[in-house]
């Protein structure tokens, strides 16, 4: 594990500034009381001048044998490694999505948070997984083949002739048609509205969750990847994707819908841990809950697209969705009984 590099070194850099590269100095500090000599990256636009305050530079004045935590999400990794070895910078570890899931579950168990779900033997429950997929999706040079239990669905099938899976969400009660608004959410929307399984589960073509039926047990309730940890907060996180417009609207429909959790749903999107991408696994009861509570969330929030233009001709309403998943779920602690599996992400 990464710990066990870091503890051969004096000292180390975390390439990185955002939530992969956060989570992992939060956890390296915590479990071994080191800190970085700062962190790295490529451009100081869009990133924060210091975090906690260790600095974030260019990798510019870096020594040649110095050891770099690549910390950033894989699909960056490979153009990261081939800019700094063009520096003369060879001594990387690269923090894949293993790496990261084995470093932060550690911190996460060490702290008393987000437990790890445990494959258990019994009776497999009745469970289908959802890979949504869309027509103008990018090929992967590696996609592993899909498990028994996992099913692709082609979203946005409306906006198109071009079929690419079985499964389609413009069939049934369905909301293909703002796919471009909503992303992956109309395929959660059909899956909600058009199956009955006990266990349900939604996936995207270059990100899994590798939960399986195992893990499904008796005081099992959903089943998650870990949360990232933001810099400086969740609404941070939020911010770097949509307008002020698009958060006041949120907050404006968290208000007006929910006003008594409202205070609470602050907090949550003030604190640090936030879901992300829409990856979720949970019994028949608790997705039924989360979409009636998402989409009601949402179909509010159409209504004011005249107000708010972003809402209706562009992609907002997809960021939207990762804080609203976060926010039902990290509110839900105490209610659903949530485990966390690893997440995987193909290039």
């Amino acid at each position: 594990m990464v710990i066990d590099v870091i503890k051969g070194y004096g000292s180390f850099y975390i390439y990185g500034a955002q939530v992969v590269a956060y989570g992992a100095y939060k956890a390296i500090r915590h479990l071994c009381g080191r800190t970085p000599v700062c962190f790295l990256v490529g451009d100081l636009d869009g990133n924060p001048s210091q975090i906690d305050g260790v600095a974030v530079r260019m990798p510019d004045r870096v020594p040649k044998d110095a050891l770099l935590l690549i910390c950033v999400t894989e699909l960056l990794q490979g153009e990261i490694v081939a800019s700094l070895k063009e520096r003369g910078v060879e001594n990387l570890f690269l923090l894949s999505q293993h790496e990261e899931h084995l470093l932060m579950s550690a911190y996460f168990a060490d702290i008393g948070k987000f437990p790890v779900a445990e494959a258990r033997k019994g009776e497999p429950a009745d469970f289908s997984m959802y890979e949504v997929c869309n027509h103008r999706d990018k090929p992967l040079a590696g996609h592993p083949n899909l498990r028994p239990f996992e099913r692709s669905i082609q979203a946005g099938a409306d906006l198109t002739e071009k079929r690419i899976a079985s499964l389609l969400d413009n069939t049934g009660t369905n909301l293909s048609l703002r796919n471009r608004q909503y992303c992956e959410m109309t395929a959660t929307y059909w899956v909600w509205k058009n199956t009955r399984h006990d266990w349900v589960g939604i996936e995207h073509y270059r990100r899994h969750l590798l939960v399986t039926p195992e893990m499904l047990a008796e005081d099992v309730d959903a089943v998650l990847p870990l949360p990232y940890v933001c810099y400086p907060d969740t609404v941070a996180q939020f911010r770097r994707f949509v307008s002020q417009d698009v958060l006041h609207a949120l907050l404006k429909a968290l208000k007006e819908l929910h006003p008594k959790e409202y205070d609470g749903y602050l907090a949550i999107l003030h604190g640090q841990y936030q879901y992300t991408y829409n990856l979720v696994c949970a019994r028949r009861q608790v997705f039924d809950d989360y979409c009636a509570w998402f989409f009601r969330i949402t179909e509010y929030m159409e209504g004011m697209a005249d107000e708010v233009p972003e809402i209706g001709n562009t992609r907002a309403l997809s960021y939207v969705a990762e804080v609203l998943t976060n926010l039902y779920f990290m509110s839900h602690q105490d209610v659903w009984r949530i485990r966390h599996a690893e997440k995987a992400i193909y290039v």
